[in-house]
């Protein structure tokens, strides 16, 4: 019992490759592995759906904007 190749787990999840790394990538970014070969593992086994973690990746990289605030004068009177 050894671990699979990378292509062959990426075929089990039926991912794209490039989403793929940029998962393994987030889960050691965020704790979950602490090696690149260890996020591999942990997504075989666990059976990661590895468009969920795309999505975990995008929200981790917003950011909030500041609403602008409207200082003008609102009001519908012509001026003088």
């Amino acid at each position: 019992m050894g671990a699979k190749h990378p292509m062959a787990v990426v075929a089990q999840l039926n991912a794209n490759k490039n989403e793929f790394i940029l998962a393994a990538r987030h889960l050691v970014k965020s704790g979950v592995a602490k090696t690149p070969g260890d996020a591999i593992r942990y997504m075989e086994d666990n059976n990661v759906n590895v468009p969920e973690v795309m999505e975990q990746v995008i929200i981790s990289k917003q950011t909030k904007l500041p609403k602008e605030e409207d200082n003008e004068d609102t009001s519908t009177e012509p001026a003088s």
